[in-house]
């Protein structure tokens, strides 16, 4: 039944609790019941996505961090970092992989230098800024790309983002708390009127600026196995990623600064299938130099501000 209903929220993130119930044979109440648990065990968040760049944000980085002492607090310390998309305890290199989405360069560096490195027990901080998306297909967010595969550029009817005021931002901010939260609280959150919030908020959706979408975390819902794998590349990048787009385990791949030419995330149904991929697949790519894995244990913070990176 959860999973029934996960499904249909992936299609719809802000269906009614009574439209659900219907389609699962659930009075709305039950339905809420479900959801309240699924997201308040962290099996899934229903998020409004939100073009970084209509945001103002355009600079993207990749951060391995290695800790002295317990990982968990410092996870815990990242995961309320507004800068921070993406934060997962992992095994490897790092004891820790977190995702920042920064205004530009030098708020990046800022943001390392005093939320990240004066973190107490963090110890080395490797950033690798993302230079470009070569794909993006994930299994835990289905609709953040329209047809899968590379990233889509934001659609034409897209409002100019000198159009937000406040209010809009306030909406959006919400939104991307809680992708099914009601008019009437989004209109008490922003204090504006119930009327006025409404119109605001379809606006936005119907210009495609908020999307919608339903974030499964796969290592509870999916029950699988995920990682990210650094790529070193001897020879044009390019002809790898091409090999990298026809596998269906690989759902990220970016290129990127530091010490790997591209990082990728992937998703594998068990820890054979990941070595099969890790050991055998990614290494017979024309290419392909080394591998470095980190297998992800822990997800402490989704990602919801991907769409059309």
């Amino acid at each position: 039944m959860d999973e029934r209903l996960i499904r249909l929220l992936i299609a719809d993130g802000r269906a009614g609790y009574a439209e659900l119930g219907t389609r699962v044979a659930l009075s709305g109440d039950a339905v809420r019941e479900r959801l309240k648990r699924l997201i308040n065990e962290d099996v899934i968040k229903v998020v409004g996505s939100v073009s970084p760049a209509t945001m103002g944000l355009h600079s993207f980085a990749l951060v391995g961090i290695t800790v002295s002492g317990p990982a968990l607090p410092v996870a815990r310390a990242l995961a309320v970092l507004p800068a921070t998309d993406l934060v997962v305890q992992t095994t490897g290199m790092f004891d820790i992989i977190a995702e920042f989405v920064c205004g530009d360069d030098r708020e990046l560096l800022r943001v390392l230098d005093e939320s990240v490195r004066a973190l107490p027990g963090v110890g080395k901080c490797l950033a690798m800024q993302y230079l470009s998306i070569e794909k993006y297909a994930p299994e835990g967010s289905q609709q953040l790309l329209v047809g899968g595969g590379h990233r889509s550029a934001p659609p034409d009817s897209e409002m100019p983002r000198e159009r937000f005021d406040k209010d809009d931002r306030a909406l959006i901010a919400a939104l991307q708390q809680d992708g099914r939260a009601s008019f009437k609280e989004l209109a008490e959150h922003s204090g504006m009127s119930y009327a006025s919030a409404r119109r605001r908020v379809l606006r936005l959706l119907e210009h495609g600026v908020v999307k919608i979408v339903t974030i499964t975390n796969q290592l509870l819902y999916g029950r699988r196995m995920q990682g990210g794998v650094g790529l070193k590349i001897q020879g044009p990048v390019p002809e790898v990623v091409c090999h990298l787009r026809d596998i269906g385990e690989v759902e990220v791949v970016a290129a990127t600064t530091g010490p790997y030419d591209l990082v990728l995330e992937v998703n594998c149904a068990d820890r054979a299938a990941l070595y099969n991929l890790t050991g055998t697949v990614l290494r017979t790519i024309p290419g392909v130099v080394s591998t470095e894995t980190f297998n992800y244990i822990d997800i402490h913070k989704l990602p919801y501000t991907w769409t059309a990176l």
